[in-house]
């Protein structure tokens, strides 16, 4: 049996700006998990700060070819990651390639908005696409904004915890049974946020000192660390520790240095502290 987990990534693929896949690969490996990248578009640079980049978007065919030869060749993996996905096609194809291995649990970041709207390039249609990938995840991992468009819930930024807590029920019962929440960017008063643990039968909130400073990627990173601990075995609201402490250290560190704050977060200089060799 191979000593270590191994996890498709389903995600896109910045070669500037450390955001996506960019981030998660280095994370995933340092941590002990074999992550196998399957890009959804290729692109030059992240969107935020570097005008219209190159981008290629790759074709359903291609994840749809990578579901069939890893079956043929009786690939195994442990989950399945599903990040940034880009069109309904591409959320359409993206069901189909989970629908090649029932078996394997789906976590799944939602992304498609943020600050009580969608990204530029998404709108209804895309939410609706979105629901249906839902009902096939085991983990939610979507950011308020997010929470409220795939439930069709009105935003406020500082939105009660019982409005909260609906959010949390209505999203577990979209997904796949005994399914968990992971929300992100939740309201926790005076301006400061939360993580929100959703889970069948109880609620968990997590409060953390704001890091101060903006930069992309920090989901990616977020995602990352969470993941790898999740499937190492780790309690869910240990990943979630554990994600929010790297995630941290990774915004402390970056804001300690003067550079373009575009090129993203020195995840670079804070991997050493992810490497806990099992024993």
């Amino acid at each position: 049996m191979k000593p270590i987990k191994k996890i498709v990534l389903l995600h896109d693929l910045c070669a500037i700006g450390k955001a996506a896949l960019t981030n998660m690969l280095p994370i995933l490996s340092v941590m002990g998990v074999e992550a196998c990248p399957i890009p959804t578009i290729l692109l030059s640079t992240h969107t935020g700060g570097y005008g219209r980049p190159a981008s290629v978007r790759i074709s359903g065919d291609y994840m749809l070819s990578c579901a069939g030869h890893f079956k043929e060749q009786n690939i195994c993996f442990d989950a399945i990651f599903a990040g940034y996905l880009g069109s309904k096609e591409a959320v359409r194809d993206c069901c189909a390639f989970i629908d090649s291995f029932p078996e394997l649990p789906v976590i799944l970041d939602p992304i498609m908005g943020d600050h009580g709207t969608y990204y530029s390039n998404f709108d209804d249609s895309y939410k609706e696409a979105m629901q249906n990938l839902v009902k096939r995840a085991d983990i939610l991992l979507p950011n308020l904004t997010e929470a409220c468009l795939l439930t069709g819930t009105p935003y406020e930024e500082e939105m009660s915890d019982a409005d909260v807590d609906c959010l949390g029920l209505q999203l577990l019962k979209a997904a796949r049974p005994n399914a968990a929440a992971v929300v992100t960017s939740a309201p926790a008063g005076k301006g400061e946020k939360s993580v929100v643990l959703f889970e069948k039968d109880k609620k968990q909130r997590f409060y953390f000192p704001s890091c101060g400073g903006h930069f992309h990627g920090t989901g990616d990173v977020f995602d990352g660390v969470f993941t790898a601990a999740w499937i190492k075995g780790e309690a869910l609201c240990q990943g979630i520790r554990m994600a929010h402490s790297f995630t941290a250290e990774c915004i402390l560190t970056s804001s300690g240095y003067d550079y373009p704050k575009r090129e993203g977060l020195l995840v670079e200089l804070c991997l050493p502290k992810l490497f806990t060799p099992d024993v």
